[in-house]
């Protein structure tokens, strides 16, 4: 890339297509098996895991941003405005789990939650 490349941003777009989505449904698969378990341990371990996963997907596309929530960011606008706003609940969920070792997964949050990590892959597998 050029000075007028990078000027005007050219090239600089997040490319899905180089995903190995293939990969992914493998990943998705044992984190569906992972959602069957009904103790804590195993419902954090989903949230976290699915949060990896789709920071993964960011990092492989190119979407700009040295932190996973600065991807997030990046993604707003390109993703539908839903998804993207339970995606940021995900993640803070998530944040909460790695960072304040006596929370708590209600069953409804581990769904709710898991639920918006495979709506963004979705809508993540749509882009181009």
């Amino acid at each position: 890339m050029g000075f007028w490349a990078s000027l005007f941003g050219v090239g600089n777009q997040a490319s899905f297509r180089k995903i190995d989505w293939l990969e992914v449904e493998g990943k998705i698969r044992s984190l569906e098996a992972l959602s069957m378990q009904k103790d804590q341990a195993n419902a954090k371990q989903l949230i976290i895991q699915a949060d990896i996963l789709v920071d993964s997907i960011t990092k492989q596309a190119g979407v700009k941003g040295a932190t996973f929530g600065e991807r997030l960011k990046s993604l707003r606008g390109k993703i539908d405005r839903s998804v993207y706003s339970n995606l940021w609940q995900a993640h803070i969920k998530r944040n909460e789990l790695v960072h304040d070792h006596g929370s708590f997964v209600a069953e409804w949050e581990k769904s709710k939650y898991y639920q918006a990590f495979k709506d963004a892959i979705s809508a993540m597998r749509g882009l181009r």
